[in-house]
């Protein structure tokens, strides 16, 4: 085992072991990801088993960001604003079919929600169907896993 003296020798160390892509998890992450689908369960067990998901690819996958001093060239913004995007729509092809009419009018909005922003309305599209007796609250089987 190496020790190191200095905090950057540290992170460096760290950086060579943890920073390397993970290829075939960031595979099977994105196979996962393909496949996730709502089944009847709550929007919220459905949106966090997406989160873990997404979590988890962002900690195999090396994104690139960029390096200028202050990031003038809004790279950062435009690769934050495409990952939110991509995750709405990830979040959205997954749903249930009874939630197409709230998915439409979400694809329909100018300018197009953040994800946070569409997953409460469909959280709330959720609450309706419950109150009205449109939909049984889902029991989530994850709540009962020790």
């Amino acid at each position: 085992m190496k020790y190191a003296s200095t905090a950057q020798e540290i992170w460096v160390d760290l950086k060579e072991w943890f920073g390397k892509d993970n290829t075939p998890r960031a595979y099977e992450m994105k196979q996962a990801l393909t496949s996730i689908k709502q089944e009847g369960t709550s929007v919220s067990a459905y949106f966090t088993k997406l989160r873990s998901i997404w979590d988890e690819i962002e900690s195999v996958l090396s994104v690139p960001i960029c390096n200028c001093k202050g990031c003038k060239c809004g790279i950062r913004k435009r690769l934050g604003e495409l990952k939110d995007k991509e995750r709405l729509y990830e979040f959205l092809l997954g749903l249930d079919n009874e939630f197409g009419t709230i998915r439409t009018q979400i694809l329909a909005m100018q300018p197009i929600p953040s994800l946070n922003t569409a997953f409460n309305f469909v959280v709330d599209d959720e609450q309706q169907r419950i109150i009205s007796g449109l939909r049984r609250p889902a029991i989530n089987s994850m709540a009962f896993q020790p």
